[in-house]
């Protein structure tokens, strides 16, 4: 309770201390009582701080203590508005410098223990020359057990300064004994976009992951390269799962697709800096080439703005679900001994000036694409009739109210319980670490049926077992009727109703086969190529990607659908 009130006093003392010796402010009359209000509020808070820390019955950490309550007050705003220390400003940092320090490797948390494990190491960089692969665990970091450790944990000790060393202590399943490598870091380079290349003849696919300030450079060059060696009659931006970055590059990113001085973005805040406008300035590499663009719940912020731009002004057709809708913008402010706070100022809003934000944003995170599946994905065609209404520039009808709706919406299939389980417990990348240990690394990606009765029987070795939907129900009711000694035609009744389950459950083999196939080959292929090799692998079973696919050969179909008298229900499709 003593942390909200006890930030509310230090936010007030720091918009004090900001606003000290700003002669403007001092001239202007009206703001004279507000900040009289704040110096008695500091004042109160002063008092108030000095008395819990005198007379608290346990001994208080100053830095905690004020932390808490900064976090507390906060809290009570958005989900984007923080305080960062020093330690917490290198996710800021890498985003607005495009590099970072450190050794070059993609870590997460795998296997039954959540150890910390080398998903993949990035080409060309220290991890990949010295030898790393991915399944290594980091069993330690200069001598320190990574044990509990989380990534930000190990982000923590594994990065620093370029020039300076790091030993990482590794098991490998081949290996009988821990290896050691000490590694020499260097400046790693953001690679925004994972994957660029032609798809076939025609269609070019660029797969763009964040919005660092390399961003729009790189996509610039990118594109050029296509249309010089290639001459790609179509072109397929994918933003889905991209979580925003940087206002500069959304618009450089921006700019590559639309015509110079046309808008992309106005921003609306309280105060008169806030309010801006942003418009393209320059010519597009890419300004004729037809377009789509793919989204979904968990594109957000700098990809909203992109995809709300191509909609609006009837640049290209957006394929997709529903985009998270995160249109705030925040400002960092630089505080004392390496402190900032980022503050929310403004608002995004759309060429036709639609608010990208969400109405509601106390379910947000900073970490939009974790919300992927536990939102309601809405139907082929739905939209929200209460949602105000807005035009583009053809005159199509788009939706307000906060993210971008597709222009085609096609709904993810969602996973049985099953395929749910396997991904959950990273049975496929257990298998695979396993299954190269002992069979060595080949050059290409074949899953042959080998490896499909080899995974099988790890199945069983594992004694993997799933949740039947509906078994649990089945389970308590037997148990309700046991305990009240019913007779056994309620029994039989249960026996019935199960095994109807079990059939039905059956009946997902050969689906829930695919599904093991192409997990197989998606690991197997990340742990050969990396993410790049990893992205290729989902072409063929990407739904979404497919039908862009076709809308770009139907050209008649592809411009009907950036008309105004065209509705698009009947092109609504369901995986």
């Amino acid at each position: 309770m003593y942390k909200r009130f006890i930030l509310a006093a230090v936010l007030s003392f720091a918009i004090v201390a900001i606003s000290i010796g700003d002669e403007v402010i001092k001239k202007k009359k009206p703001q004279e009582q507000k900040y009289k209000d704040i110096a008695s509020q500091v004042k109160l808070f002063g008092e108030v701080y000095r008395e819990v820390g005198r007379r608290y019955v346990d001994e208080l950490d100053v830095k905690d203590f004020m932390r808490a309550g900064i976090d507390g007050m906060l809290g009570d705003l958005d989900p984007y508005t923080v305080f960062f220390d020093p330690a917490e400003q290198e996710s800021i940092q890498m985003l607005t410098k495009g590099e970072y320090g450190g050794v070059g490797i993609e870590i997460g948390l795998r296997g039954d223990d959540k150890e910390l494990t080398v998903v993949a190491p990035m080409s060309d960089s220290p991890a990949a020359r010295k030898g790393l692969r991915s399944g290594d665990v980091i069993i330690a970091v200069d001598g320190k057990s990574t044990a509990g450790f989380t990534t930000a944990d190990a982000a923590k000790h594994i990065k620093g300064p370029s020039g300076t060393e790091v030993t990482l202590t590794i098991r490998r399943a081949s290996a009988k004994a821990p290896l050691d490598y000490t590694l020499v870091r260097e400046n790693i380079q953001i690679h925004d976009i994972a994957y660029s290349g032609m798809l076939d003849e025609e269609i070019a696919y660029v797969k763009l992951t964040r919005f660092s300030k390399n961003a729009g450079n790189d996509l610039e060059q990118i594109l050029k390269d296509l249309i010089k060696n290639e001459d790609p009659k179509g072109l397929i931006l994918d933003l889905r799962s991209n979580p925003g970055g940087l206002l500069p590059a959304a618009v450089k990113v921006s700019e590559q697709f639309l015509q110079k001085k046309e808008i992309i973005v106005s921003t609306k805040g309280r105060i008169k800096q806030a309010n801006r406008e942003f418009r393209t300035r320059r010519d597009p590499v890419a300004g004729d080439i037809p377009l789509i663009v793919l989204i979904n719940r968990g594109s957000a912020s700098a990809s909203e703005i992109v995809s709300g731009a191509i909609q609006d002004l009837d640049r290209g057709v957006i394929l997709g679900t529903q985009s998270f809708g995160k249109g705030l913008v925040q400002t960092v402010i630089n505080l004392n001994n390496g402190n900032a706070v980022k503050i929310t100022t403004a608002r995004y809003y759309t060429p036709s000036g639609r608010l990208i934000q969400k109405i509601k944003y106390d379910q947000d995170s900073d970490e939009p694409e974790m919300l992927t599946g536990l939102e309601k994905i809405p139907e082929p065609g739905e939209v929200d009739t209460t949602a105000e209404r807005f035009s583009t520039r053809a005159g199509r009808e788009v939706y307000g109210g906060g993210g971008i709706t597709p222009d085609l919406t096609i709904k993810p299939k969602l996973m049985n319980p099953m395929s749910v389980e396997l991904y959950r417990q990273d049975l496929f990348f257990n298998f695979i670490d396993n299954w190269l240990a002992v069979e060595g690394r080949p050059d290409t990606v074949i899953v042959t049926d080998d490896m499909m009765t080899a995974f099988n029987d790890f199945l069983d070795e594992k004694e993997f077992e799933y949740p039947i939907k509906g078994m649990d129900e089945l389970n308590t009711l037997r148990q309700l009727g046991e305990k009240d000694s019913l007779n056994e035609d309620y029994f039989k009744l249960i026996d019935n109703l199960e095994a109807e389950l079990s059939v039905e459950n059956e009946d997902l083999e050969p689906e829930v086969q695919d599904f093991i196939y192409q997990n197989l080959d998606r690991q197997l292929a990340s742990a050969l190529g990396g993410r790049e090799w990893r992205i290729r692998s989902t072409f063929d079973e990407d739904t979404v990607l497919t039908v862009a696919i076709d809308i770009l050969r139907d050209q008649e179909r592809y411009h009907s659908m950036l008309q105004a008298h065209t509705s698009t229900d009947a092109d609504d499709v369901t995986d």
